[in-house]
């Protein structure tokens, strides 16, 4: 597939993730202007709205990234991302989550198993260990998705709305921890919320406390999406 070229010239080759030219030493996913790059983009996480933080906006080298992590079977990546943000040096991210007082519990968006099976992985899985892993908490596999949905890439905002809604639960027989706990609601991109909004839902509906949501990047429209699903002949979900 044209999509996943970069990354065999990765693999095969001196080439960066982020600008995808023949620059070295790479870290092993980066030339040096690139890692400078995420470090000065991490430096200050976005929050389109008050309970949600995103570790990055969107730009060529974290969209290179993200595509790299969901589509280029590279689960690392999600680690490389998160210790590179404010979050794994103990910033404004870490801060967002620490004035809660309370442990947190980190929740990733649940895939649909014809989407696991055909990545081997769910990115927002990985993401949720690996921000554990930088700032503390634990991992939940609470929520459940009862069905699959069609990509959002060409839908409006309120298409996305009613595309999602009722898609996610809380699985009956999961166990939460015991004592006071923040849910974080994780995935890879946010745009309008749909997604993570429909899961924090599920949590009301199941009597949970209110939560965050918590994602890589924050994508301003769904215009710049689409162009570049369409440029790589592949969508967002």
């Amino acid at each position: 597939m044209r999509v996943i070229q970069p990354v065999f010239r990765f693999l095969f080759g001196n080439v960066c993730l982020g600008c995808r030219e023949a620059k070295g030493p790479l870290d092993p996913w980066l030339c040096p202007d690139c890692r400078a790059e995420l470090r000065r983009l991490g430096r200050e996480p976005l929050h389109p709205a008050p309970d949600v933080l995103c570790l990055y906006p969107m730009a060529s080298v974290t969209r290179n990234l993200v595509h790299a992590l969901k589509y280029g079977a590279m689960p690392g990546l999600a680690n490389y991302f998160v210790r590179n943000s404010s979050i794994g040096k103990d910033g404004e991210a870490r801060n967002f989550f620490k004035d809660a007082g309370i442990p947190l519990l980190w929740l990733p968006v649940p895939l649909h198993s014809s989407r696991f099976r055909e990545r081997g992985y769910n990115q927002a899985e990985r993401i949720a260990r690996a921000l554990a892993l930088n700032a503390g908490g634990q991992v939940g596999g609470e929520l459940s998705r009862t069905a699959f949905q069609g990509s959002q890439t060409k839908l409006s905002a309120q298409e996305r709305v009613a595309n999602v809604a009722g898609v996610f639960r809380v699985s009956p027989h999961c166990r939460f921890p015991e004592g006071p706990f923040l849910p974080v609601v994780v995935d890879d991109v946010y745009t309008t919320g749909a997604t993570t909004g429909a899961c924090l839902y599920a949590l009301l509906e199941a009597k949970v406390r209110a939560g965050k949501v918590c994602t890589l990047i924050y994508e301003e429209g769904a215009s710049a999406t689409m162009d570049y699903a369409a440029d790589n002949s592949v969508e967002w979900e």
